[in-house]
């Protein structure tokens, strides 16, 4: 687990760029330098189907990458590990290639958000990982250290943490996270595995001084946190109290 004086608010931004639509994020990421900012980028369910994304993203992405508390990765989906190597590894190399592609090298990530993985132990899914965690390093286009992220949105199976850089504990409703944590279920992970954990659907009536301990509370088991009070389309706007719960993760 990462120190508890570092700061990290997790963002799966599948929020179209139209004018004003990150606004909320850009916001929060000027009032709050100290808070670090992994900010997923997801603009066709990966990079999309062309060498660059459209106009609105190759002018909104180089804004937030200008900033020193924010690591953008771009998002790719693995279907479970069922998904083949070459069109991933596709993938992974369109992201990497937007800075040459675009002559502007702040159109660019510094890693990779692998979704859809799996949580039960198979060796073959291990090899697929190691070989796709190696892919992404080799990208000397991400970056000194590209970034990798596994969301199996639960605890997986212990030998998964070794083929990535942090992984997605919980991914779920609020309820949902209740009832794992009072179980016990999200701090059987091995030390220093890196934790991620994205909450949706916390009820309304939740603010202040009960947000406050939701965030405490959620900090315990994992390094990097997002939540929001959405319980429909978590991610692709910002919830009522999307500023609320930066300040409270910066205090």
């Amino acid at each position: 687990m990462g120190t508890k004086s570092e700061s990290n608010v997790i963002v799966p931004l599948y929020v179209y760029p139209s004018p004003g639509a990150w606004s909320q994020l850009e916001d929060v990421i000027t009032t709050y330098p100290n808070v670090n900012f992994t900010v997923i980028i997801n603009p066709g369910n990966g990079p999309g189907p062309d060498s660059l994304p459209d106009a609105k993203y190759t002018r909104a992405i180089p804004r937030l990458s200008s900033h020193s508390n924010v690591k953008l990765l771009g998002y790719v989906h693995t279907s479970y590990a069922q998904r083949d190597l070459f069109l991933i590894c596709r993938d992974i190399e369109t992201y990497a290639a937007w800075p040459i592609k675009s002559c502007n090298p702040n159109l660019a990530v510094r890693g990779i958000f692998f979704d859809e993985t799996p949580q039960q132990y198979d060796a073959h899914h291990i090899a697929y990982f190691q070989k796709l965690t190696q892919f992404v390093k080799n990208q000397n286009e991400f970056g000194p250290n590209p970034y990798v992220i596994h969301n199996p949105g639960a605890v997986p199976d212990s030998r998964y943490f070794a083929t990535t850089d942090s992984t997605v504990i919980f991914e779920a409703a609020y309820t949902t996270f209740q009832e794992r944590y009072q179980a016990n279920l999200l701090t059987e992970i091995p030390h220093g595995s890196q934790r991620v954990a994205m909450i949706h659907s916390v009820p309304d009536t939740l603010a202040g001084s009960e947000l406050r301990d939701l965030v405490q509370t959620v900090r315990k088991v994992a390094d990097e946190v997002f939540i929001t009070h959405l319980n429909t389309d978590y991610y692709a706007s910002f919830g009522p109290m999307w500023a609320e719960f930066v300040d409270l993760m910066a205090a």
